[in-house]
């Protein structure tokens, strides 16, 4: 390494960039821009060029460069946007390289609002956008556009053409999964597939990638070599192929680098010098980090660098490379042990990255791609040749597609399978920064030695003395020691409690509150939203994965409305690769909505156990000093109908910590549990039906004397919520109020005397 004067120089490059991005505010596209200073909700007339299009099913989302944004007389510039238009009001057809003018609301992207969700805004970030438009209007005001852009808008008709011609032939099911893989068209994929591919490991497969890359361009490149074509010819041509393609699949990172990295190699190959692979890798780094520094801190580019970098630095530790003159017979070793020490060395450089922003491991991953790595050729090769071929002969192209399509009947087939086998995916959690740095430092360390050791070899076979071979598998074992041990002492990490954890969601217009008992039971009330679609694939799910949290012991449901179990709905029906949930506990039978009733009938189909709680009943994790109570104090018995009043309610206890759980009781049911003598002092109360009009009643509260008071209610809700008279009655009882619209996820920590919280937008502290 340190012989590669270029290397270093570009590892130099690299940590002066990553430290602007950690340390400093003044990295491209880390500043305030001019239209972030426009308020949200404000009217703004926006004109600007057509950058690119992503159509979906319910919005079409157009990015527009060197903008000009207009609101209060007022003319502001900004470098690039998106705007977002429902497909019905689009009138025209937009090209790439467009004049168009657009008016609607701006719009701020969301940060993360629970630990572990998708940052919306970090990631246009890194695209150098920062704010959106939602439009109600959007014309074109001309037509002429640079040749870059004809050119970008003739790749991308051509990328929607046969996308729509793998749809037709293939059907929209594996269609979909072939564009995704031959054209990086992502908008037809069925989420199930795609969520099947991703739990397994074989996510990389969707999406163009290094791999896809160097089939095409090497399998270009061969096939004119073979054709007796010049050195130069043949890598001019698949350099310049893989460019063209590079641009028309969506301009990815993994793209960038394996571009990079074939030009770089075709260079070498026609001026007749040796090609080093790790140069490569780090003058694409390098490349793609001076245009854009925040990369550096994102999942695509450090599983893309990584993954070339574990078969470089580390594979040859797992496979035993003693000696120079040892590389030959290494060429004789079977195929399949060759593919198992470099999908070994790619997971040992990986796995850092992807516990880090994935929470979990695919257990099977390194057998698995094992065996659908070596059909990807053919099935692209099919899939491109299918496509070349259909103007010609249909029966021909559908042959090839044919081919395809059953390569991905078996990507299929041996996902579900994987999925079925025990312990089939490692949930471990989010782990430590330090515990990361440890790990790759060993890493490091490890491979220092190997290499020394191996340059100590080959000294002593150019002596023609004798070496002792005896160390020169324990690099290898160590480094799969550290793989298990990695995600094995961050799941410890998680597990180990001692304390309660109740984390109150932003789910938007709706309940979802995690409770992770001293014990280590997880309890989950309520999980729904009126107003996020998909919350628990989004929202709840990703907060579960990344404290480390696999099955819920129980999924307690207050009442049947939408905003309280959209998300626990989905997440019953999607166990087998997402969270499992063991007991499904709701109110009496007598109390159940037809929704409670579709509830119950969906959890016994996906093999959850069903129970009934009623006023008086508890469940208790733990003993002694570390016994937790959740008990249930409501709904009473003198009710007889479903709805508000008769939500459950739980009373949580654990030395000093109490907390109230109200679901959506308010008005009668208030008074009920104030009359049925069950209604004691609770420290912390969540705020009934959203902090209503009608919840929190002075009664109500003079019977609970709540401290802090925690509102889960949506930003911007139809309803109000909370309402300005609930506040104004907590206010002046002195309650502290923490409510999710401005605060995200709030979290409160105990360990039975004192009390810790934080919030995910900001801020923290301890009482």
């Amino acid at each position: 390494m340190i012989k590669r004067k270029l290397v270093m120089a570009c590892l130099f490059v690299l940590a002066v960039q990553l430290a602007r991005v950690c340390l400093l505010a003044d990295t491209k596209d880390q500043q305030m821009t001019l239209a972030e200073e426009i308020p949200d909700g404000t009217e703004v007339s926006v004109s600007g060029t057509v950058e690119w299009v992503r159509e979906k099913e319910k919005i079409t989302a157009v990015c527009l460069r060197k903008n000009q944004v207009r609101y209060a007389g007022t003319i502001l510039k900004e470098s690039k946007l998106v705007v977002c238009i429902r497909p019905d009001q689009l009138k025209e057809q937009l090209n790439i390289g467009d004049k168009v003018i657009a008016e609607g609301e701006k719009e701020s992207f969301d940060a993360a609002r629970n630990p572990g969700n998708f940052d919306q805004k970090g990631y246009y970030r890194k695209q150098g956008i920062h704010v959106k438009v939602r439009a109600d209007t959007l014309e074109k005001q001309s037509e002429k556009s640079l040749l870059y852009d004809r050119i970008k808008n003739e790749m991308w008709k051509w990328r929607k053409k046969l996308s729509g011609q793998l749809q037709t032939k293939m059907g929209s099911y594996y269609g979909g999964t072939m564009s995704a893989i031959l054209l990086g068209e992502k908008s037809g994929l069925d989420e199930e597939m795609r969520k099947l591919y991703q739990k397994n490991g074989m996510g990389h497969l969707l999406a163009i990638s290094g791999l896809h890359m160097s089939l095409i361009g090497m399998g270009l490149y061969s096939f004119l070599r073979k054709a007796g074509t010049s050195f130069f010819t043949a890598g001019m041509a698949g350099s310049s192929f893989l460019l063209l393609y590079t641009g028309m699949t969506g301009n990815g990172i993994a793209s960038q680098r394996a571009w990079i990295m074939f030009a770089m190699r075709m260079g070498a190959e026609i001026t007749g010098r040796e090609y080093d692979a790790l140069t490569g890798l780090a003058a694409a780094a390098v490349w793609i980090c001076l245009r854009q520094p925040l990369y550096l801190t994102d999942a695509g580019f450090l599983l893309s660098f990584g993954a070339i970098l574990g078969i470089i630095l580390i594979e040859p530790v797992y496979a035993g490379e003693k000696a120079e003159k040892e590389k030959k017979e290494r060429e004789k070793k079977p195929v399949f042990l060759k593919g198992l020490s470099a999908s070994f060395a790619v997971n040992t450089v990986l796995m850092g990255p992807v516990l880090w922003f994935y929470y979990e491991i695919p257990v099977y991953s390194v057998i698995l791609n094992l065996v659908v790595i070596p059909l990807l050729p053919v099935a692209m090769g099919a899939g491109l040749l299918g496509l070349g071929i259909l103007r010609f002969s249909e029966r021909a192209g559908g042959g090839c597609l044919n081919l395809c399509k059953a390569i991905l009947w078996i990507y299929d087939r041996i996902g579900e399978l994987a999925a079925r086998l025990p312990v089939s995916r490692g949930g471990t959690g989010k782990p430590p920064l330090y515990l990361l740095v440890l790990y790759y430092g060993l890493i490091l360390w490890i491979c220092i030695w190997f290499y020394r050791l191996k340059e100590r070899r080959t000294e002593k076979e150019q002596r023609k003395t004798k070496s002792r071979e005896r160390w020169v598998g324990v690099p290898g074992i160590l480094l799969v020691c550290l793989s298990v041990l990695l995600p094995g002492s961050c799941w410890l990490m998680h597990q180990v409690q001692g304390q309660v954890t109740v984390t109150v969601l932003d789910v938007g217009q709706g309940d979802g509150i995690c409770i992770r008992m001293p014990g280590g039971k997880n309890c989950l009330i309520d999980g729904g939203s009126s107003d996020v679609s998909s919350v628990g694939a989004y929202r709840i799910e990703p907060y579960l994965l990344y404290c480390g949290i696999r099955n819920i012991d129980y999924a307690f449901v207050s009442h049947g409305d939408e905003d309280h179990i959209s998300g626990i709905r989905e997440l019953l029906q999607d166990q087998k690769l997402g969270i499992g949930i063991r007991t499904l506990v709701l109110p009496a039978e007598k109390y159940w909505d037809e929704k409670l009733k579709e509830l119950a009938v969906l959890a016994a189909e996906n093999g959850t156990r069903i129970a009934e709680i009623h006023a008086g009943e508890q469940v208790v994790d733990g003993t002694g000093e570390q016994k937790m109570s959740l008990r249930c104090i409501g709904p009473e018995m003198v009710l007889s109908e479903s709805g508000n009043a008769a939500s459950m309610v739980l009373q949580a206890e654990y030395g000093n910590f109490s907390m109230l759980l109200t679901g959506d009781v308010e008005g009668a049911g208030e008074k009920q549990l104030v009359k049925s003598g069950r209604l004691g002092k609770c420290r912390i109360l969540k705020a009934a039906h959203h902090g209503s009009k009608n919840s929190g009643t002075e009664e109500f509260l003079d019977a609970v004397e709540p401290q802090i008071v925690l509102i889960s209610a949506g930003r911007g809700n139809r309803y109000g919520h909370p309402h300005e008279e609930t506040l104004e009655r907590l206010k002046s009882r002195n309650c502290q109020v923490y409510s999710t619209q401005q605060c995200g996820a709030v979290t409160i920590q105990s360990d039975g005397k004192k009390l810790f919280f934080s919030r995910k937008c900001g801020g923290g502290g301890s009482d």
